[in-house]
């Protein structure tokens, strides 16, 4: 867990109880999966502003986005949210927790649509979407390619021309969806069409 400081601060933050940390750990170390990983998390979680108001809601919704995740299927995020909910309750936050909020910021991650900013909820939504998009932008060429091959691994099951034709449009969807939406600074903008770009071949 050495490798994952961020996701460790936010166990702690949370003052998750240590049976609540084992179920995220697991699910997130499925042998399935590559890219929605506790390092998936953990590169999450250092998006996440530490003195938002809403920084516990958007903590507990990085943990369980992903908490069920097939990449066979196309209702993992209801998946997730069910077991957020059942989980809920025996959640010991340090501070009172806003339940519904992170049931919207999960279903959220669903479509990664940006919200007018007419409340601060909306605001903390977009934040926790930004974050959970940020490694299109990551400026470590290296770390995006890992992301791009744990992506191809976890659909393995798709044949290559059909998986390159899907991803060339899903791609180009949020990076047209991210330039327009006033989310990412001017470099954020230059690095995720690099990024991209170099996937795109």
């Amino acid at each position: 867990m050495s490798d994952h400081p961020s996701l460790i601060a936010a166990f702690d933050r949370l003052n998750l109880p240590g049976d609540m940390r084992a179920l995220i750990i697991r699910h997130h170390s499925e042998a399935h999966r590559y890219y929605h990983t506790l390092r998936h998390i953990d590169l999450m979680l250092g998006q996440i502003p530490v003195a938002h108001t809403f920084t516990p809601e958007m903590t507990a919704a990085t943990l369980f986005h992903d908490i069920i995740y097939d990449p066979a299927r196309s209702d993992n995020e209801e998946l997730s949210l069910a077991m957020f909910q059942s989980a809920a309750d025996i959640f010991l936050p340090s501070e009172p927790l806003d339940k519904r909020l992170v049931e919207e910021m999960i279903l959220a991650t669903k479509s990664h649509h940006f919200r007018d900013e007419r409340t601060a909820q909306d605001r903390a939504v977009n934040l926790l979407l930004k974050a959970d998009l940020s490694i299109l932008w990551h400026a470590d060429p290296a770390v995006y390619a890992w992301y791009a091959a744990g992506v191809r691994k976890e659909y393995g099951f798709v044949p290559e021309a059909r998986f390159r034709e899907a991803r060339a449009i899903i791609l180009m969807r949020l990076r047209d969806d991210l330039l327009r939406s006033g989310q990412l600074t001017l470099a954020e903008q230059g690095m995720l069409k690099r990024n991209i770009g170099w996937e795109m071949g």
